[in-house]
């Protein structure tokens, strides 16, 4: 019993011998180890960035995200600077255009927050909810604040917002209260400069020159007052007023301050070198429309003297070349004098016109035609504007009119006739039977 005992414990700790390895197996693992080793390939540099620097999306990348990755990968250097360049020059452009908005927001904003207030106010009522009554309230209100924080009832701010409350009023036709704030604004320069001379000539006699300060003050004020005096002049002969007398009156004086203040007016004529600071071109404007004022109320002689004053600065404002406005000046001289003559009580220097005096005045008004007409030729195309379009038709029309009077009807049907298709193109209808009717005289 011992023994078959001995005999199962010995079966139980039996383990089978591990088979013998085939030849077949022994060859295979013989011929391995002389086999050519395997040499692990080490990854491009490339492959070593992309995979370092790839990220997993949990998409497919978008095309500017698929660029991104491509700049990185193929440019892992530059792409870093050129990203701080394009953030640093947003950023610098940002803080450019901070610093330019406060620049021009404290240039801008010359008048006191407190009047600057009801100034926005009332130009919001003028101009974006159009209401002339709130308007003129915070004009008003304006005008108020601007005295009580001290400012210079004569420095240009302070007399704009006055200055744009008339032309507030103007824009809503309400001209007369217009013309009466800017009568206001130059009775208070013309009192100043009265005062300023005063104070001047009673310190020194004769009175010694004024600072530069002062004198530029004083032409300021000039320039102001005649400015003003020409805006009440073209008012007072608007289609709302149509009172030429006042409209004479007021530019009247105007000229006058400005010949005035001109050194020896009668020997330089109207030049730049003068107290008001007046251009050529300003003085030459200025003249014209006196002219045009004379011309409207029957005082031709007055008239046509304006037109001539008027030449030299003209020509000066354009360095010497021939212009349109000249062209227009110099028809005016010749239909004025037209008109002129025609009067049954027509004077010729003072003297009552005769048969030879009026030969002659018309042979000078054909002068100045001729003038007028070759002026406007000589304009070059790019200066031609209708300034001399309308000069060109008027001269021709007084020339062919003269001819007609001084009874030379060949040469007077000739100008009709070259003058009619130039009025019928431009539809001038009144013009085109006043060039027909002469027509229809020089014919007979």
């Amino acid at each position: 019993m011992n023994s078959s005992m001995f005999t199962s414990q010995l079966l139980r700790n039996f383990r089978p011998a591990p088979p013998a390895p085939s030849r077949a197996l022994l060859n295979s693992f013989h011929n391995l180890s002389k086999a050519r080793r395997l040499v692990r390939s080490t990854p491009s540099l490339n492959a070593r960035v992309q995979t370092r620097n790839a990220r997993k999306y949990a998409r497919p990348p978008n095309r500017f995200e698929q660029a991104v990755i491509d700049a990185r990968v193929k440019h892992p250097v530059l792409f870093p600077f050129l990203l701080f360049g394009s953030t640093a020059s947003v950023i610098l452009l940002i803080i450019m255009a901070y610093d330019q908005w406060r620049r021009e927001k404290r240039g801008t904003s010359v008048y006191p927050p407190a009047v600057e207030d009801q100034l926005r106010l009332a130009l919001h009522y003028t101009h974006i909810s159009p209401d002339p009554d709130t308007a003129s309230k915070y004009f008003m209100q304006a005008i108020k604040k601007a005295e009580e924080v001290g400012m210079d009832p004569y420095s240009k701010d302070t007399v704009g917002i006055r200055v744009r409350f008339s032309q507030m009023l103007e824009e809503f036709g309400h001209v007369k209260a217009a013309i009466e704030i800017l009568d206001g604004i130059s009775s208070d320069l013309e009192q100043k400069l009265a005062e300023l001379d005063q104070t001047s000539s009673s310190k020194t006699d004769p009175p010694s020159p004024l600072e530069p300060e002062t004198a530029d003050f004083r032409a300021n004020l000039i320039k102001g007052i005649v400015k003003l005096k020409i805006k009440i002049s073209s008012m007072y002969e608007s289609d709302y007023l149509q009172n030429p007398t006042m409209a004479k009156h007021v530019l009247s004086d105007a000229v006058g301050l400005v010949v005035k203040e001109t050194k020896d007016p009668q020997v330089n004529t109207f030049t730049e070198d003068n107290a008001a600071g007046l251009t050529t071109g300003e003085i030459a404007a200025m003249l014209s429309q006196m002219g045009d004022l004379y011309a409207t109320s029957g005082e031709e002689e007055n008239a046509i003297q304006l037109y001539m004053l008027t030449l030299k600065p003209l020509r000066a404002s354009c360095n010497g070349t021939r212009s349109c406005k000249e062209a227009q000046v110099l028809s005016n001289i010749a239909s004025t004098m037209d008109m002129a003559l025609k009067k049954p009580t027509a004077k010729i220097n003072g003297k009552p016109a005769t048969k030879d005096t009026l030969a002659a005045g018309r042979r000078a008004a054909l002068r100045w035609a001729d003038q007028a007409i070759a002026a406007a030729d000589v304009v070059t195309s790019e200066e031609r504007d209708e300034i001399c379009t309308a000069a060109l038709i008027s001269a021709q029309m007084t020339r062919a009119d003269l001819l007609l009077d001084s009874g030379d009807k060949a040469k007077a049907r000739e100008a009709f006739l070259s003058l009619l298709p130039m009025l019928r193109e431009r539809n001038l209808l009144p013009l085109i039977e006043t060039a027909e009717q002469g027509l229809k005289r020089a014919s007979t």
